[in-house]
């Protein structure tokens, strides 16, 4: 298909100018790109994967040789603000730390044909995840080595106060070194935020919180304002998985999780069931960087790093005897789709060395005290029990004061027509259609495309029932619409969680216009994506009620009103 860029209609490939204003049509996708160079620079040789927001190739620079992993926006995507912001965001968090430890990003801009690229270092390996869901529970050495390397990598990051907010294993790649050492990249800097700065500030300001529960702080489930230490809690989980094959906190939903995450104690490593018996000071370091309140954990990755170091240096290198199909319960609302773009190591690399900090130094500036509120435990326990009476499908959690409402399509003038029109009202019944058609579909009859470790991965979607932050409530939204496939052929249990997160976020109290429109272009592509035409033309149409500028909308809304050929 080909793309209007005035109007924002879509045409088949063999039109050349827009019927509508004579506008020369552009190609909608990327998938022509292989064999082409992009900014006279990079020579295309492959597509690695793709995603609702554009693809990543492989490529090679002309001059130099290097290869290179690609991120090519589709062309709907770069006549959306938001979406560029995000999309120059990852570009200009992980160009400014410079580690080796760090996935590098070589150069990124926007060609004369208006192509938004972002070119970055082509990693050939897997992911953490990967390899834990392969091997389970890893040896304490190479978990303290690949732990250390991370903990460095966010040293890195702390120093410019850049706080990561979405360290889990999938972000983690593992390359070899030289002698076969695992050599660490940490990478996804697309919801990175600079602490202190305009984004920083602008972060979860309403208090609410969506995202999947399993490596993230308490305080960033309670929608508060976050620096390193946030890294440090996530690392520390990260840690706990490497060695035990397992998380501290084990329940059957998400809202369980997250209830024990803020009343319970974390399971202490010799009580995992690892089969191995690990040292007083190994559990003290845990303890310290699980502290719910922040100001008890480590100031510091590097520190952190270190006693974990002191704490392993003893133990025998033997790998836990763990059953890798039962004994970690990840709670995920789809599985992913795709994977981190592979890398290339740098020869000679061996494990960072920590770099020295005062102990009590924070690993980021923390952010200034705000008005007082209540305990994130107490808000958030109490906001969840209620979540977990509700079941939990597309809901939203409100931290401080005020009522989870029904929220209105349109702003407030397009309100009073939504009440007059009842098909531009949200409809009561979504969460349980959702749930009747989940039941319908054999999630084991559905082909999920298999990992593929050389290619990008996308973000995994929030889960459902976990509220977000407002703050980057369209961050969070674009990586949902990764998970969509530009061929048209989304998996039903990917729609469907999709749909789950795209509510959550519509329904929200204090969700921008534009992210509410975001979140009904989603539902529009998901029900299209299940074969409803009537729901997804209807929530197309709420979309452009609510943003009509924005072209993507416009194109979707022009193409389900299209008669069937």
């Amino acid at each position: 298909m080909k793309l209007c860029p005035t109007c924002g209609n879509q045409w088949p490939d063999e039109q050349k100018f827009c019927p509508n204003d004579g506008s020369a049509l552009k190609t909608a996708g990327t998938t022509d790109l292989v064999g082409s160079v992009i900014a006279g620079n990079y020579h295309i040789e492959k597509k690695l994967g793709e995603g609702g927001m554009g693809a990543v190739y492989l490529g090679q620079h002309v001059k130099m040789g290097r290869k290179s992993a690609i991120k090519v926006m589709t062309q709907s995507m770069a006549n959306d603000p938001d979406a560029i912001a995000r999309f120059n965001r990852e570009a200009t968090n992980a160009a400014r730390i410079n580690h080796p430890n760090v996935c590098a990003i070589y150069d990124f801009g926007e060609t004369r044909d208006g192509l938004i690229y972002l070119a970055m270092e082509f990693i050939e390996g897997e992911s953490l995840s990967d390899l834990l869901e392969r091997e389970g529970a890893l040896p304490p050495k190479r978990a303290a080595s690949i732990f250390q390397q991370v903990g460095d990598a966010l040293q890195a990051a702390h120093d410019l106060g850049i706080v990561h907010r979405d360290l889990k294993p999938d972000n983690i790649m593992l390359t070899k070194g030289r002698g076969g050492a695992d050599v660490v990249k940490v990478v996804d800097f697309g919801i990175a935020k600079a602490v202190g700065g305009e984004e920083g500030q602008k972060v979860t300001k309403t208090g609410l919180v969506v995202g999947t529960p399993e490596y993230m702080s308490p305080e960033q489930l309670a929608g508060d304002k976050l620096d390193g230490r946030s890294d440090i809690y996530s690392l520390a989980l990260v840690l706990y998985r490497m060695l035990t094959g397992t998380l501290p906190f084990q329940a059957d939903s998400a809202q369980e999780v997250m209830i024990k995450r803020l009343t319970d104690e974390p399971v202490p490593l010799n009580a995992a069931g690892s089969g191995l018996t690990f040292p007083d000071q190994l559990q003290a370091v845990m303890d310290r960087a699980l502290q719910r309140m922040p100001g008890e954990r480590y100031g510091s990755a590097a520190e952190m790093a270190r006693d974990v170091t002191q704490a392993v240096g003893d133990m025998a290198d033997t790998a836990p005897a763990v059953d890798t199909e039962g004994a970690t319960q990840i709670i995920s609302a789809t599985p992913s789709t795709g994977a981190t773009v592979a890398a290339t190591r740098v020869a000679g690399l061996g494990a960072p060395k920590p770099r020295a900090r005062t102990p009590d130094t924070p690993a980021v500036a923390a952010a200034p005290p705000g008005p007082a509120k209540k305990k994130p435990v107490l808000a958030i326990a109490a906001a969840v029990a209620v979540l977990a009476v509700g079941g939990g499908t597309a809901a939203v959690m409100k931290i401080s004061g005020g009522a989870t409402r029904t929220p209105s399509v349109t702003p407030d003038t397009a309100q009073q027509r939504a009440a007059s029109d009842p098909s531009q009202t949200q409809r009561p019944a979504a969460g349980r259609d959702l749930t009747q058609r989940r039941q319908t579909t054999d999630p084991q009859t559905t082909t999920i495309p298999p990992k593929d470790t050389t290619t990008a991965r996308v973000e995994p979607l929030p889960e459902r029932g976990i509220p977000v932050s407002v703050g980057d409530a369209t961050d969070r939204l674009y990586a949902v619409l990764d998970h969509f496939s530009l061929a048209g052929n989304t998996p039903a249990p990917i729609a469907s969680a999709a749909m789950d997160t795209a509510l959550a976020y519509y329904n929200a109290p204090g969700i921008p216009a534009k992210a509410r429109a975001l979140a009904a272009y989603i539902v529009s592509q998901s029900e299209g994506a299940l074969e409803n035409k009537s729901e997804a033309l209807r929530w197309a149409r709420i979309a452009v009620d609510l943003d009509s500028s924005n072209k993507s909308y416009q194109a979707n809304l022009s193409g389900l009103s299209r008669p069937p050929q």
